[in-house]
């Protein structure tokens, strides 16, 4: 098949995955160590002629990144200088695009193992974009199609019901570009792709592929839980290069990076995924789902379908669950995170001043990085705790913390 070019929307910060953008760009938020933006670029390169990454926020740590990678000589950084929307992003690109391309969301999560099935629409020459079915329609841009072809894009109306949603990877030709550069800004004052898109499809034909894959737009913090326990349950590889001791019970797949080392007695319910330079245990239940980065320890604490981030501990009888502790951040002994409400009701979390449903009854905390929790303290379902914060002793958290805060009884 004839390479192409490859045009990927990576300039957004990714403000409703605060706290964890407050230092990385939100296609640098990682799944197994790898950032988003990196398993798109890992799936595509084998097809590429070129790479085109329309950068902005913190671009420099998404240059920096892929500079040290094998993909380095196909990849070209296009600096989207204001945040004007994603039809300006891609304009951005304009220069650097040969003939038709394929556009990604940088800030999503494809199964790379299903990249094939649009494959062989390119080599027809067949305008497409891609739509994925979902059971709640009501968060994402949704597609309407008329005998498998685009007709329109709703975006994200208030029913929660089955639809298809938009994923914005999209094959298009070099006059797409005229499109943008016509566009007028939308009533929230951006220039917005799905604009250019309707106005394509009603001019052209622009089929309809379903991803047959998994695919999750990492909109909040439960979202890229799920994105992290797929990637555990479908891509992770049996893999030890570090130490377990006699007596570690390990059941499932494992990922021990190089370095680390499993003390005994500790019980491994895989898959888990951990990094270099961690120790784990004794005393310590991991449970599946679980991803500890580089540089931690994990003591005599139990960890489910978290993500502990480089750097960060859990070393004294901490319960921690379906939550995301960020980079350098320390909990002291007894420190607990609630995952399931007394009610047994769907966990709510409060994010950019609404309350936002998670679809969930289990559902922990995110703790942002730099952050010190004290002894006995105590983090209800849904809460957001900022960076570089404080919690003292015997502090019951029930809402969300600004970045930096000393939060004391």
């Amino acid at each position: 098949m004839e390479k192409t070019d490859f045009v990927i929307l990576a300039a957004g910060r990714g403000e409703r995955l605060w706290p964890i953008t407050n230092h990385i760009p939100k296609t640098m938020v990682r799944i197994l160590k790898k950032p988003l933006l990196e398993w798109i670029v890992e799936g595509v390169y084998p097809f590429a002629r070129k790479i085109v990454i329309v950068v902005g926020f913190k671009k420099e740590a998404v240059e920096k990144h892929f500079s040290k990678t094998p993909y380095a000589d196909k990849i070209v950084f296009m600096h989207q200088k204001e945040q004007k929307g994603t039809a300006h992003a891609l304009l951005e690109a304009e220069k650097e695009v040969q003939g038709n391309f394929v556009v990604f969301n940088g800030d999503n999560f494809f199964d790379p193992h299903s990249f094939h099935s649009f494959l062989d629409e390119m080599r027809e020459g067949n305008w497409f974009l891609v739509g994925k079915k979902v059971e709640d329609k009501s968060s994402y841009g949704e597609i309407v199609s008329e005998n498998g072809m685009l007709k329109r894009i709703v975006e994200k109306q208030g029913a929660q019901e089955p639809g298809t949603a938009n994923t914005n990877l999209a094959f298009l030709p070099k006059s797409f570009f005229s499109i943008l550069k016509g566009l007028k800004p939308s009533e929230r004052g951006e220039l917005e792709f799905t604009d250019a898109l309707n106005v394509f499809a009603s001019e052209n034909k622009v089929k309809i592929i379903e991803y047959p894959g998994y695919w999750n737009d990492v909109g909040f913090f439960w979202n890229y839980l799920d994105a992290s326990e797929f990637a555990c349950a479908n891509l992770l590889e049996d893999k030890r290069e570090g130490v377990i001791e006699k007596g570690v019970v390990v059941e499932g797949v494992l990922h021990l990076g190089k370095g680390s080392v499993i003390r005994a007695p500790a019980r491994i319910e895989g898959p888990v995924f951990i990094g270099e330079n961690s120790v784990i245990g004794p005393n310590c239940f991991l449970r599946k789902g679980t991803v500890v980065e580089d540089g931690c320890h994990v003591g005599s604490s139990e960890l489910k379908n978290t993500i502990l981030m480089s750097r960060s501990n859990t070393p004294h009888f901490n319960y921690v669950g379906d939550s995301v502790i960020c980079e350098d951040v320390n909990m002291g002994a007894g420190a607990i995170t609630a995952n399931l409400r007394f009610d047994n009701k769907i966990v709510f979390a409060f994010v950019n001043g609404k309350m936002v449903s998670s679809g969930k009854r289990k559902l922990g905390c995110v703790i942002g990085s730099g952050t010190r929790i004290g002894i006995n303290v105590s983090i209800t379902c849904g809460m957001m705790v900022g960076s570089g914060c404080k919690i003292y002793p015997r502090v019951f958290v029930k809402e969300n913390v600004p970045d930096g805060l000393v939060l004391k009884e």
